[in-house]
């Protein structure tokens, strides 16, 4: 009795490791563990008075499988936030594993349980826990992963699970299977568990190396976007400037025959022309370097076309040893992120502070804007702007840091400077 009522309670102690640390939680650790232990505890007396006291056997059944298991699957969704075809596809994929290591489990029982009841807990706690453990940190890793590029493709791995759970449990667990549960049959059931156990990291591993390299594509085709759309603006710039200088000889020759004709009006009029052409758009200058100069122009108009104010403070020279698609790279997606995220805001909300300073061989890029005061981030969200960011700062061999406290989310980076 001591013996099985301790491997019940192994179970529900592996199922909750499992369920805890499989997926993303949504209260507290400490709460889902109060929520899991409470579970374990009430679990724990059903499954004492089911053992000790009921004789009812539709009832031992229910309380004994149906009950544990409907509760662990409803505590698990209940405690946990990935998207809920990754959860379910996460919790049969542990189920399978149970069912793998259960089989052999039933087979050892009866003849271990003759010894002493302590072998029977010791082979279930190395099976169940080993099982457990290739489940967290091989299979678990890899699956989260691969989710952030997986937004349809779930429902064709779900199928796959469900057929791997039919046959395991057709091929071993089932009642008639288990009378003759040996020889052959036993090798080939070890040969589809090893199978079915090692198809999950290849499976998911391919996804990952498929989704990095579409990555990778997506960051150059981004990259090469951002500087020309800069050598664009240069471009215009530059034919601007040249209009402007014709427009303002022509201005200044009419200004000339009506200042001679004492026409006031027309000297008035074309006076505050001559005068509004000097107005030179986009030829604001932050600092000495042209390509940060331009980037920084070039995304303070499109904040203030969104209502956003913006505070920038730059320090670049001219011969800044950072090539300008990288200052492109930094500079412009920190900026454009700004943006996008400030834009949702209130209209109090709306500022962006950059601070971009050349000193002891570095340069730092700062950029604040206000955020939600409960915004949650992890690397594995990351765009494709910012992991294009981080890998020019690793190209530099410098420096990032992304952080959201008190209502402020701050990118920072640093490059060396050679």
């Amino acid at each position: 009795m001591i013996g099985t009522i301790i491997e019940l309670m192994l179970i529900l102690v592996a199922h909750a490791t499992a369920g805890i640390y499989s997926s993303n939680l949504k209260y507290s650790k400490k709460t889902t563990y109060i929520i899991w232990g409470a579970w374990i505890v009430l679990q724990t007396a059903l499954l004492f008075y089911t053992e000790t006291s009921l004789a009812n056997w539709p009832l031992q059944f229910f309380f004994g499988f149906i009950f544990p298991l409907v509760g662990q699957y409803v505590i698990f969704f209940a405690t946990t936030k990935d998207k809920l075809a990754q959860r379910i596809f996460t919790m049969m994929t542990y189920s399978i594993f149970f069912c793998i290591i259960t089989a052999p489990f039933i087979i050892v029982k009866d003849m271990l349980s003759e010894l002493h009841w302590s072998l029977t807990v010791l082979v279930q706690a190395v099976l169940l826990f080993g099982i457990v453990i290739y489940f967290l940190r091989c299979v678990c890793p890899l699956c989260r992963k691969a989710a952030k590029n997986i937004t349809t493709g779930w429902a064709p791995l779900i199928f796959v699970n469900i057929v791997f759970l039919i046959t395991i449990i057709l091929s071993s667990i089932f009642p008639v299977r288990l009378s003759g549960f040996t020889g052959s049959a036993f090798i080939t059931f070890v040969f589809l568990s090893i199978s079915i156990l090692s198809v999950y990291p290849v499976i998911f591993s391919n996804i990952n190396s498929l989704s990095e390299a579409a990555m990778k594509k997506a960051v150059e085709t981004q990259n090469k976007l951002l500087v020309a759309q800069i050598e664009a603006e240069n471009a215009q710039r530059a034919a601007d400037s040249h209009a402007r200088h014709d427009r303002r000889h022509h201005n200044l020759m009419m200004l000339e025959y009506a200042n001679n004709g004492d026409l006031e009006s027309v000297k008035e009029y074309l006076g505050s022309l001559v005068e509004s052409d000097n107005e030179v758009r986009g030829e604001v200058r932050y600092c000495e370097n042209m390509t940060m100069n331009t980037v920084l122009t070039v995304y303070e108009r499109r904040a203030k076309e969104n209502g956003i104010c913006v505070t920038i403070s730059a320090d670049g020279s001219r011969d800044l040893s950072v090539l300008p698609r990288d200052l492109v790279i930094v500079i412009a997606n920190l900026f454009e992120n700004a943006i996008n995220a400030t834009a949702k805001l209130k209209k109090i909300d709306k500022r962006i502070d950059i601070l971009i300073k050349e000193s002891a061989q570095r340069l730092v890029v700062k950029v604040e804007n206000p955020c939600k005061a409960n915004l949650a981030f992890d690397e594995s969200n990351f765009g494709v702007g910012i992991r294009s960011v981080i890998a020019t700062a690793t190209k530099y061999e410098g420096m990032y840091d992304f952080t959201a406290e008190d209502g402020i989310f701050s990118a920072k980076i640093i490059l060396n400077l050679k």
